[in-house]
């Protein structure tokens, strides 16, 4: 269907799993491609490489590294591909030979893009002189997007040398770009021990919410709940409630939204957070526990996050429930999609449902583009001043129902 966010999202959690890890890093990588994100893709064609040396899928990702680099979108002369295509070529079949090449390339005046190419053959490379030239790029170059590149490639090679390096580095560095190249690194190489050491120690706030978030892609839960409950500042944990989201952690976020002695902001936050993640039955079980209206809100807007129309509903037409919260209810569900339609005519036509709830229905089906539904109530309604703000919506309406009815009102 050309979702190719939705593709490449979904191979990135069978990767981290045998036996497919390598067929999905491939087609990963290819959605990338078709992102137009060659940088990712290559990174992930140099993991594939990396960890699965015996991997059918290699040269399928060669390939596609081919055409990453070895393409004319943006107009490389023809010798510029020939080049490309040799370097590929010479580290699989000819290392001894392509190691001085490349160190001619990296240390000449050939053009960044050309030595980009050359970062990303030698971290395919595997040999240890190889990994000295990758590191050697990454201490000593002037031009930041390569030391970038070397240093995101050091990841990849995952050996206790390369992520000993790379903490060196990040102690060393001052170049706020390259300290987050060195996190993604750690999370390429499965370094939960080093991102969790940055999160509790880094003064920089952006560096250790990135190793926080990074910590939730790796869905490292344990190592987040440990920081959350000796952290003192409200927005890191509002951060690690974002963590808990990445790594698709509910249990966590609910703990955290039933929690009395938390604040109401963070509770407000873990809510919203289970929303996003589709928690439908453990946001009805909190709204029932809860005797807080401002957090039962916040729990019918996740209800909403989470297309839960029946649950919003029965809330709609719970007689017992405040009027704020029916209101709030009907509101969320305007907010989704045609199949709250009917629910919503149902709630309007209750004998016992109040004139401002009427009301709130009749703009939920405004905001829903629902100009049958609208004529139908306006039709039927007996109530002149419910009749009349029927029309008025219509008349806001760009439908044919609309238009139609207007007319059928002035030929009266």
């Amino acid at each position: 269907r050309g979702e190719w966010q939705a593709a490449a999202d979904a191979f990135s959690q069978i990767a981290e799993s045998e036996p497919n890890a390598d067929a999905a890093l491939y087609w990963q990588a290819y959605a990338y491609q078709k992102l137009g994100d060659a940088e990712r893709a290559l990174d992930l064609v140099a993991v594939l490489h990396d960890q699965h040396p015996e991997s059918d899928w290699r040269d399928d990702a060669r390939v596609l590294a081919a055409e990453l680099g070895g393409g004319n979108p943006r107009g490389q002369d023809e010798d510029f591909e020939l080049k490309l295509i040799a370097l590929n070529a010479l580290v699989h079949t000819a290392p001894e030979q392509a190691l001085p090449i490349l160190r001619e390339v990296l240390s000449g005046a050939q053009e960044n893009r050309l030595k980009e190419r050359a970062l990303f053959v030698l971290a395919q490379s595997g040999n240890d002189e190889g990994f000295e030239l990758l590191a050697e790029t990454a201490r000593d170059t002037n031009a930041p997007e390569l030391r970038r590149k070397a240093l995101r490639y050091m990841g990849v090679h995952k050996s206790e040398r390369s992520l000993a390096l790379l903490s060196e580095l990040y102690g060393s560095m001052s170049d706020v770009e390259s300290r987050r190249v060195i996190l993604q690194s750690f999370m390429i190489a499965g370094e939960r021990a080093r991102l969790l050491d940055v999160a509790r120690t880094e003064p920089d706030d952006e560096l250790r919410g990135e190793a926080i978030r990074l910590l939730g892609t790796m869905s490292a839960s344990d190592e987040l709940w440990t920081l959350y409950q000796a952290e003192t500042s409200e927005s890191v944990r509002r951060r690690i409630l974002q963590g808990f989201m990445v790594g698709g952690d509910t249990e966590r976020l609910l703990a955290v939204a039933r929690n009395p002695s938390e604040s109401e902001e963070l509770r407000q936050s873990a809510v919203r957070l289970l929303g996003t993640q589709d928690a439908e039955e453990e946001l009805w079980s909190l709204y029932q526990e809860t005797d807080s209206d401002a957090l039962k809100k916040r729990i019918l807007h996740a209800l909403f996050l989470a297309d839960a129309d029946e649950k919003l509903s029965s809330v709609a037409r719970d007689e017992t429930a405040s009027l704020e919260l029916r209101e709030a209810a009907i509101h969320s569900l305007g907010l989704t999609g045609e199949d709250a339609r009917p629910r919503l005519l149902e709630i309007y036509r209750t004998a016992s449902t109040p004139g401002d709830l009427r009301t709130r229905v009749l703009h939920a089906l405004f905001i829903q583009d629902a100009a049958g539904e609208l004529v139908e109530i306006a039709r039927a309604e007996t109530d002149a001043a419910r009749k009349k703000q029927a029309v008025h919506w219509l008349s806001l309406m760009d439908e044919p129902e609309a238009k139609d009815y207007m007319i059928e009102i002035l030929k009266r």
